[in-house]
């Protein structure tokens, strides 16, 4: 019988380098394709919860119509700076101001901004106007078109140019 001692014998089993080295950025590939695949989910979960935000913003605003017999007087009613406020002239049904998804990231595109516009008369709590623009901000393609500035009035809805 021969002693092995200290004596390694090549069986074959076992990973080359170049084997590990192929496994190793296999792995890194499928990891980078599922970190974009999580931004680009990510980002149409933001334009999303944008559009909702808007579509409720304009719901209340109706609503306002409705009680104040036309829209909100504001010189600029940029809504990065009132967050959470409220619009006090209708009471219980006050409407609460959303803020855009990326507003924490301090990036002024991503805000949104009421403007009213048209025809002045009074109403609730003073000058109330006939029409408003709301400028808002997508990431990402939606229903709407690509990428990009979106206003939304009275009169016409959301749309890619300015209603008024």
């Amino acid at each position: 019988m021969q002693s092995r001692g200290f004596i390694r014998y090549q069986s074959g089993a076992g990973f080359t380098l170049i084997e590990l080295l192929i496994v190793v950025a296999i792995i890194g590939l499928l990891l980078s394709l599922v970190v974009l695949s999580l931004g680009a989910a990510r980002m149409k979960a933001r334009d999303s919860k944008r559009l909702t935000d808007v579509q409720s913003i304009r719901s209340a605003l109706d609503i306002y119509y409705d009680f104040g017999n036309g829209y909100p007087d504001t010189p600029t009613w940029d809504l990065a700076q009132l967050t959470n406020s409220q619009l006090s002239c209708l009471g219980d049904s006050a409407i609460k101001v959303p803020q855009d998804p990326l507003f924490n990231t301090g990036d002024p595109l991503f805000a949104y901004i009421y403007t009213q516009g048209g025809n002045v008369s009074i109403g609730c709590g003073g000058a109330v106007y006939s029409n408003y623009k709301f400028q808002f901000q997508t990431e990402g393609d939606t229903d709407y078109g690509p990428p990009g500035t979106y206003y939304m009035s009275a009169f016409s809805g959301i749309t890619s140019t300015l209603p008024f």
